[in-house]
């Protein structure tokens, strides 16, 4: 496994493919977003997941393996050892060198990270909507809560399209300070996506 950063608090940089493929599956990217703030075991995330904990020991280990979830403590329960993980940092990164259009792997980490974030917020989505089916339908008290899911088209120069960048990233920084974070708050997944939409064309016309 290639350098990466340790620091609970920041951000883990990934570094090495294998990393990069470990933490591309939408599972293993959901167990990750449970462990980010409270130590959990395999079966405490595995039911708020709606999975049974036997589909999830093999992830978990990849994980661990990788670096990317740690141990934080052990409990004696009857004869079993119960571990309880945590993510080793807030926020996971991909270096920017891993991604590219130069070379095919390049373009292979850029299209596999892609589905991985498309994939994870489907998953991640549609499970929240059953979950909170259920739980209305077992009779909790329902609340009203705004849910966003757009997609638009813009022309604009690059120089906007830069602002738009560095506008949305401030705020998103903003709302996701972990430092505020209340465990009374209900939590709001956010899900953002800024690039040049291109087509295909036959560019011999254009010669």
């Amino acid at each position: 496994m290639g350098e990466q950063a340790r620091e609970r608090e920041g951000t883990f940089i990934i570094r090495d493919l294998e990393t990069l493929r470990v933490i591309a599956d939408p599972i293993r990217n959901q167990i990750l977003e449970v462990l980010q703030f409270t130590p959990q075991n395999t079966k405490e995330v595995a039911d708020k997941l709606g999975l049974a904990p036997s589909k999830l020991y093999y992830h978990f280990n990849m994980l661990e393996k990788n670096g990317l979830i740690k141990v934080v403590e052990t409990r004696q329960v009857s004869n079993l050892i119960e571990k309880y993980y945590q993510a080793v940092a807030i926020y996971f990164m991909v270096d920017s060198s891993l991604l590219n259009f130069e070379s095919t792997e390049g373009k292979e980490n850029m299209y596999t990270l892609v589905e991985s974030s498309i994939d994870t917020t489907r998953e991640d989505l549609m499970r929240s909507l059953h979950a909170r089916s259920l739980q209305i339908e077992q009779g909790e008290a329902g609340k009203k809560r705004t849910m966003m899911l757009t997609r638009n088209l813009s022309n604009m120069s690059d120089e906007k399209a830069e602002e738009f960048i560095i506008r949305m990233r401030d705020l998103v920084e903003e709302f996701i300070d972990a430092d505020t974070r209340d465990p009374n708050d209900q939590t709001f997944a956010i899900t953002v996506a800024m690039y040049p939409s291109f087509y295909f064309r036959d560019l011999t016309k254009e010669q």
